[in-house]
């Protein structure tokens, strides 16, 4: 009876209790904002930001600031960004939404891509923050299939992002 009632606590303990995460300042010194990064994605600070990929490996994300004069400045930047990790990018399939991200305004543009392992999907969404001239880039590619079997971490990393005054 003990050990059942052992097992049955110790279940519930890995059950409840939160994958833990590093809280990251975006970038480090004078950040424009925070963001909660799962262990699990193995993250990585950068000058600009923080990376990480997902724990099967297949999904890549990144976060950095940018000081831009406007959207379409980032935009341009991040795209030579996807060329230098090898990333072709059909500008043809683009897609663009604004919407907002944790009360900030922003733009998410998906593409059609291929990378080193074959198709991929590409998302750039670029953020305003409360900080003039400066936006947050935040990166993300992988396979569809992989987009869709993270994508219950890439919305709790999403969600996390907390703006800086």
């Amino acid at each position: 009876m003990y050990s059942l009632l052992s097992a049955a606590l110790f279940a519930f303990l890995m059950i409840a209790t939160p994958v833990s995460a590093k809280t990251y300042p975006i970038p480090s010194e004078n950040p424009v904002a925070t963001i909660s990064i799962p262990n699990s994605w193995e993250p990585n600070e950068y000058d600009k930001g923080v990376e990480g990929t997902s724990k099967d490996g297949d999904f890549y994300f990144a976060i950095e600031a940018v000081d831009s004069k406007d959207i379409g400045e980032a935009t341009k930047e991040a795209m030579q960004w996807f060329a230098k990790q090898g990333v072709k990018i059909n500008n043809d399939s683009r897609t663009a939404n604004e919407t907002t991200l944790n009360d900030l305004p922003a733009m998410i543009l998906n593409f059609k891509g291929r990378d080193k392992d074959g198709p991929t999907e590409v998302t750039l969404v670029l953020v305003k923050t409360l900080k003039p001239g400066r936006f947050m880039m935040i990166y993300g590619w992988g396979s569809e299939k992989a987009a869709e079997a993270n994508g219950k971490d890439l919305d709790k990393i999403l969600s996390s992002i907390t703006p800086t005054k």
